[in-house]
């Protein structure tokens, strides 16, 4: 190490003297290298497989937990009771 140079100076300095490519090249090796050694999120960790467009679709038509399924019957009352101004808000 050169007198007066912290180690992170001293290897900023050899980076510098790097052709830019190499540079370049460098960067983008230690940036995949630290997001492989970033611990991911355990939502993100247990994902074993993408799904497919049908369901995530579904996902997103299943209501959350603790609310019915809907009828066609209920969304037409909600939708008339709605354009009467007789709705829950």
């Amino acid at each position: 190490m050169l007198p007066g140079m912290t180690p992170l100076e001293e290897i900023l300095a050899t980076i510098r003297q790097l052709p830019l490519p190499e540079r370049l090249r460098l960067i983008e090796r230690a940036a995949i290298e630290a997001a492989e050694d970033t611990p991911k999120p355990a939502a993100v960790a247990e994902r074993g497989r993408a799904l497919t467009v049908d369901e995530f679709l579904a996902a997103r038509l299943t209501p959350p937990a603790g609310v019915g399924p809907a009828s066609l019957q209920d969304i037409e009352l909600a939708i008339a009771e709605g354009a009467r101004g007789r709705g829950s808000l």
